[in-house]
């Protein structure tokens, strides 16, 4: 319990629903007997505090209050089928032509949240800076975002409801399902979407732009160095059961056949999956010394916590396709020792345009606001057992 320390909530949605409200943030205060105060930037940006004070007829009495601000009951109102309107400059109750609207696809809940912490931050800082500008041809531009709950059907219908609200763009900070879910709700009115996070690859032009990064290219980077240092050949690929980690393994056996590896397992599990025992198993039986792992956000989580806590990891290194830093840091500092990763773009890269970026980023939303993206002191692209 120190200020910075990446925390985890599930809460209880309320009024008798079965579902529940993860919460990802920071401890942002501690004072030892008296208060612990937790920072939050999912599903909404708030905080949390717990008071603790010593109770007349012994024991302790605590106390939990928490804030709300608009965003956040918008946020529950529409997990509750409630009508909502975005607000802000150029919100729903405006004229279209009296604004550029921009979406925001992201996952602010399910397993996705965790990679996506900072997305939402980073599109309100652009906006903002855009429009201090003068806005596009002397238009202000207009956030609405919406949240996937990373799942490809909900993915589908919260696109549409974004064209609908008059977005002539979206961007998708989403998995590749919800991604591709988008893509065709979209094609029938050619909305524009951007794809920014890495990728498997597939169709685009037209109106879908993908930006991110390959698999094979990550492979590459690194599988002939992982090799090298273990004195090992044989890989275990482990992913979750959807387009992304499909798309990325065929990738991967090309890039480690290539490099003189052979891979001797390959096991793809549900996405939301959290017991791993299994598949650590077959790791086990399988003898290889090297993992890729394409799963994303929680499951990668529990999976390398998982792989730590039951011994295999101090026998094996892991090459993780998509832990950027917000997950890093909840799979932790020694869980996260012997994890590779292979990305263009680090937080602390040594370069005056992104310091710069960063303190305009921790000026906008605080000293514990998520990474920008990955961070790495060792080398912009690779990024060698990360918890050393």
């Amino acid at each position: 319990m120190r200020p910075g320390v990446a925390v985890s909530l599930r809460l209880p949605a309320g009024l008798g629903s079965p579902d529940a409200v993860y919460m990802l943030g920071r401890i942002g205060a501690c004072v030892p007997g008296r208060l612990i105060e937790i920072v939050h930037d999912q599903p909404w940006q708030g905080r949390l505090r717990l008071k603790f004070k010593p109770a007349v007829a012994g024991g302790t009495r605590f106390s939990v209050s928490a804030e709300l601000d608009a965003d956040g009951l918008a946020w529950l109102m529409d997990r509750r089928g409630a009508p909502r309107a975005d607000r802000g400059p150029g919100g729903i109750g405006s004229e279209p032509g009296d604004v550029h609207r921009l979406g925001l696809l992201t996952s602010k809940s399910g397993p996705g949240a965790v990679f996506a912490m900072a997305c939402d931050y980073l599109a309100r800082l652009a906006v903002e800076e855009i429009n201090a500008d003068g806005g596009l041809r002397g238009k202000p531009v207009s956030l609405v975002v919406r949240d996937d709950a990373t799942d490809s059907g909900r993915a589908g219908l919260e696109a549409g409801r974004l064209a609908a609200a008059g977005c002539r763009a979206i961007v998708a900070s989403v998995t590749s399902a919800s991604f591709e879910a988008a893509q065709r709700t979209l094609a029938r009115d050619g909305t524009l979407l951007l794809y920014p996070l890495l990728n498997e690859g597939g169709a685009a032009g037209g109106n879908v732009l993908r930006w991110g990064e390959r698999p094979l290219d990550q492979v590459q980077a690194v599988a002939g160095r992982m090799m090298k240092g273990t004195g090992s050949r044989h890989w275990y690929l482990v992913g979750n059961d959807y387009s992304w980690s499909h798309g990325a393994h065929l990738a991967a056996v090309r890039a480690i056949e290539s490099a003189g590896g052979q891979v001797v397992g390959d096991v793809f599990t549900p996405l939301g999956t959290t017991d791993f025992s299994k598949v650590i198993d077959g790791i086990r039986h399988s003898r290889a010394a090297l993992i890729m792992s394409s799963l994303v956000g929680a499951d990668e989580v529990a999976f390398e916590r998982q792989a730590w806590s039951s011994g295999l990891r101090q026998n094996c290194e892991v090459l993780s396709l998509a832990l950027e830093e917000s997950t890093r840091e909840r799979v932790g500092d020694d869980a996260s020792t012997g994890i590779w990763a292979a990305f263009g773009y680090f937080e602390a890269i040594e370069d005056a345009g992104n310091r710069e970026l960063c303190r305009r980023y921790r000026k906008a939303y605080g000293r514990w606001a998520p990474p920008i993206s990955r961070r790495c002191t060792r080398s912009r692209t690779v990024c060698p057992a990360w918890g050393r």
